[in-house]
């Protein structure tokens, strides 16, 4: 016979066992997020990773993900159908092949009813459409321009290069004459998404209406064999005739990015998030306000054009929690949000109210933590007056086209190949593509 000490001990568990299962039900399911900024190695990183923690009002697990896009997309690709993570940061390119591989959610369903849709321009959630639908929810946004040292080519009265002829000499001479210093750099490792992008920088020169034309089915190859020959023969000389050091062959974004702030490099072609670095010393800072901002020089027989990327925001489409994700999406796209860590970064934010100077001003006024000069209107301005050359990417799977550019590039810059012979197998490689 059961005793009734034994019996009110099993009515205990039993209540405890059920107020444990309450509570943990009760709970609201963690979200995990990757988010490219809260992992890479920036002055900025610890400020906004703070931020989101303190004001999200969201269970959202610290464990943001791999750090740069290219092992964010491997990783994503091979464990999205598992519904991890729910939302994740990428590049237009990144969205186009996840939206392809069904990996993506539409953010349709929740966008007509989103009371700040009216902040983000047409043409920046256009990019991120694809046959009609929203699949991103634009979160920054920048043209590729070129970047010099100004104290550089005046004490040496040059001009800033206009076309690629001069930017092949300028950048030849400088790497002779300036001590310590060469005249510009081509991102140019392997699987490196920045390889791609400045390639097409130049490319859209020759056609602004961009490589393909996604509206037909496969999507139409816009580009020509002689197109292509005349863009890689662009990487040949600056190599060849010393604009660009062979050591530098295989270099990656970073070097690309801290090179020009530590001095190393007179010119390149990047966006505005370069600005953010200089708060990683004073060197970097005297760098920084030493540069000036202009097109990327244009082909004799081109028109000025250059890479626009719109970066989105984006909801796995196997997530447990789509409307939690949402609430996810919002939080990490918000204008307080955006105004942090674009001011902290110098990336254009993509929210309207996020780039408005009183708005950037008054944050700076209450928090101690970024330097006045973070404001940088004038940097900021010196790409937007650009604004209007911008081409994005079409709304295709890019991940066999950017295979090929890279492997042309390097063809190329290796000497494995003549610009010709590379021209024709990557015109040949991309018109095969079914996209």
């Amino acid at each position: 016979m059961i005793s009734g000490r034994k019996i009110m001990l099993s009515v205990l568990v039993l209540l405890m066992v059920f107020a444990f299962t309450a509570a943990v039900e009760a709970e609201e399911p963690e979200l995990n997020l990757w988010q490219h900024e809260f992992v890479i190695d920036w002055q900025g990183r610890e400020a906004v990773v703070e931020f989101f923690e303190e004001n999200t009002e969201l269970n959202v697990s610290d464990d943001y993900g791999p750090s740069g896009f290219d092992s964010i997309e491997e990783q994503f690709i091979v464990q999205a159908r598992t519904g991890y993570p729910d939302v994740v940061e990428g590049t237009p390119e990144q969205m186009f092949s996840y939206q392809e591989a069904g990996l993506l959610k539409s953010l349709d369903e929740f966008w007509q009813d989103y009371e700040d849709r009216d902040q983000y321009p047409d043409a920046l959630l256009e990019a991120l459409e694809i046959d009609g639908e929203l699949y991103g929810l634009p979160y920054s946004h920048n043209v590729r321009m070129l970047l010099y040292r100004e104290s550089v080519f005046e004490e040496h009265d040059l001009d800033v290069p206009e076309n690629w002829e001069e930017l092949v000499e300028t950048a030849a001479y400088i790497s002779e004459n300036v001590e310590d210093m060469q005249g510009f750099i081509f991102t140019s490792e392997a699987e490196e998404v920045r390889v791609m992008q400045e390639f097409l920088t130049f490319y859209y020169q020759l056609n602004n209406d961009g490589l393909f034309e996604a509206e037909s089915d496969p999507a139409e190859l816009l580009a020509t064999q002689d197109q292509l020959e005349e863009v890689l023969t662009l990487y040949y000389d600056m190599y060849t005739e010393g604009g660009v050091d062979m050591d530098e062959r295989g270099s990656d974004w970073m070097r690309t990015d801290y090179g020009y702030t530590g001095g190393d490099f007179a010119m390149v072609t990047v966006g505005p998030w370069v600005w953010g670095h200089r708060a990683d010393d004073e060197a970097a800072a005297e760098v920084l306000d030493d540069t000036g901002i202009t097109h990327p020089p244009v082909h004799e027989e081109g028109d000025p054009a250059t890479f626009m990327e719109v970066a989105p925001m984006m909801i796995n489409a196997h997530t447990d929690h789509p409307e939690l994700s949402w609430e996810l999406l919002q939080e990490v796209t918000s204008k307080d949000f955006q105004l942090l860590i674009n001011t902290l970064s110098g990336a254009q934010a993509a929210r309207e109210d996020a780039q408005e100077q009183e708005a950037i001003e008054q944050l700076i006024a209450e928090r101690d933590d970024i330097d006045e000069d973070m404001a940088g209107d004038w940097w900021l301005a010196g790409f937007s007056e650009y604004a209007d050359i911008g081409v994005a990417p079409a709304a295709i799977s890019w991940d066999r086209v950017e295979d090929y550019i890279i492997d042309s590039v390097q063809q190329v810059i290796y000497e494995q190949q003549t610009p010709a012979e590379a021209a024709e197998e990557l015109y040949f490689n991309l018109d095969e593509l079914e996209l």
